[in-house]
């Protein structure tokens, strides 16, 4: 959470003290007095004394009816107006969930263990292919480079070289198959082909 201080004292100690405790975004202080309190989720609220801050408190930390108060009960909320898809970039957005997220754990766990298998760094990466919206395995060789792009559960391990599928390996994408099994597999696809 961000705080902004542009006042000093007691009075704003006693309010980040009470208010902090919360799913906040943001507290700034305001010249004229008060404090400006941006949840996690939800408006903007405008606290312009203690008291107010202490019902805003009591309203986060409940569960019975003053949970279910609206905010304009307590404080009236802040017009926000809509911005630019660019942002204004005061307050960071939160970030989009990554879908192919396990599948590129994945990718980074085989690359792992093609290191183990004597495949140097500096010829292998893992990383996700956006135009394929696939995680892949990178091999760079004398013949070109070769990924193998980790499936959907269930499927067939595909190994693509040059950007054309060149073969598949021999396991499918399940729990019994561990990653050091995918990553031999995959050494040995690339030594059958001389790639290493």
């Amino acid at each position: 959470m961000q705080i902004t201080t542009q006042l000093t004292g007691t009075a704003h100690q006693a309010l980040v003290d009470l208010v902090v405790s919360g799913p906040l975004r943001a507290v700034t202080a305001l010249p004229g007095g008060g404090w400006e309190v941006t949840p996690v989720t939800g408006r903007p609220l405008i606290l312009t004394d203690e008291d107010q801050a202490h019902a805003y408190l009591a309203r986060a930390a409940s569960t019975g009816a003053p949970a279910l108060a609206p905010a304009r009960a307590i404080a009236p909320a802040v017009e926000v107006e809509e911005e630019g898809p660019e942002g204004c970039g005061c307050v960071p957005s939160a970030a989009a969930p990554f879908a192919g997220q396990a599948e590129l754990m994945q990718a980074r766990a085989i690359s792992a263990e093609l290191g183990e298998r004597g495949v140097p760094a500096a010829r292998r990466s893992a990383a996700w292919v956006a135009e394929h919206q696939a995680a892949a395995v990178r091999v760079s060789s004398d013949h070109g480079l070769y990924a193998l792009r980790i499936p959907p559960v269930g499927v067939q391990y595909p190994v693509y070289r040059n950007g054309r599928r060149d073969g598949v390996l021999p396991a499918r994408r399940v729990p019994a198959v561990t990653d050091a099994t995918v990553a031999t597999l995959y050494a040995l696809y690339l030594r059958d082909r001389a790639a290493l």
